[in-house]
């Protein structure tokens, strides 16, 4: 039992580095490496999201403070239409996918692995296609909805969408601080938007608020490592790193989906 709360402790940790260091988008391991300890444990892998949502707001909050002067208000307003059509479906889905556990946690690792592959190979081309002299990326109205909807989606089912926004931003060659800034303030507003969802889903009645704020030490802890990392790490590297760990990820999570279907 003891091994398996270090588990836990190492993911809450990541939190913390991960939104101050890396924008969010390197902590797609954290809701599995939980999920899988929580499962040894008498309150079982589905209390992972409850456990985890309060301290993701919190890393959020310390990431807000830490880059309170570098975000882009202009980006989070295009997502912000398809999130909040996004949060609502994934709050409709919550109920059905509780029937259904083992299913609905292979499909959703499918859809994430799929597109954390694929968004990373499509950007990977883009940084090509900007090498021959091809403008930078920059997403439509239409498009930033849709990313929005696909990222409220996946983080009110799973706390999944870190990728999904780091692809969508980094094409965008915004300065760091801004993009970490900008993933800070957006998580921000979506994971509070999702505690309605998740109290009137049952979801706290496994594991509550207060308790999960036991591990807010861990935190603050990964929030002043991520910061400090952040600081020190080249603009190239940090985004060829931000790149290879989801890409590495996506795989990963892509095998637990297939694995999950039966297919062994």
């Amino acid at each position: 039992m003891q091994i398996w709360w270090a588990v836990v402790c190492l993911a809450v940790f990541l939190i913390g580095v991960t939104k101050s260091g890396f924008g969010s988008g390197a902590g797609l391991m954290i809701v599995p490496m939980t999920a899988i300890a929580m499962r040894h444990m008498p309150a079982g892998a589905e209390a992972a999201l409850p456990l985890l949502l309060p301290l993701l707001i919190v890393g959020d909050v310390v990431a807000i403070w830490q880059y309170r002067r570098h975000f882009s208000t202009a980006i989070i307003v295009r997502l912000a239409p398809g999130t909040v059509v996004g949060v609502i479906v994934g709050t409709l889905l919550l109920s059905w996918f509780a029937s259904k556990k083992e299913m609905a946690e292979a499909l959703i690792n499918l859809e994430i692995g799929l597109e954390s592959v694929f968004l990373v190979s499509l950007n990977w081309y883009r940084e090509w296609r900007a090498r021959h002299g091809v403008p930078p990326y920059r997403p439509s109205a239409v498009k930033s909805a849709a990313v929005g909807a696909f990222a409220g989606t996946s983080s009110t089912l799973a706390h999944a969408a870190g990728p999904i926004i780091a692809l969508h931003l980094l094409p965008q060659q915004l300065e760091r601080g801004v993009f970490v800034g900008t993933c800070a303030l957006y998580f921000f507003f979506v994971n509070t938007a999702k505690l309605p969802g998740y109290y009137f889903s049952g979801l706290f009645h496994q594991i509550s608020p207060t308790f999960a704020l036991q591990f807010l030490p861990l935190v603050l802890l990964g929030a002043v490592f991520g910061f400090w990392v952040n600081r020190r790490i080249r603009d190239r590297l940090f985004t060829k790193t931000v790149y290879g760990i989801t890409f590495a990820l996506g795989w990963y999570i892509l095998y637990r989906g297939y694995e999950g279907l039966g297919y062994r």
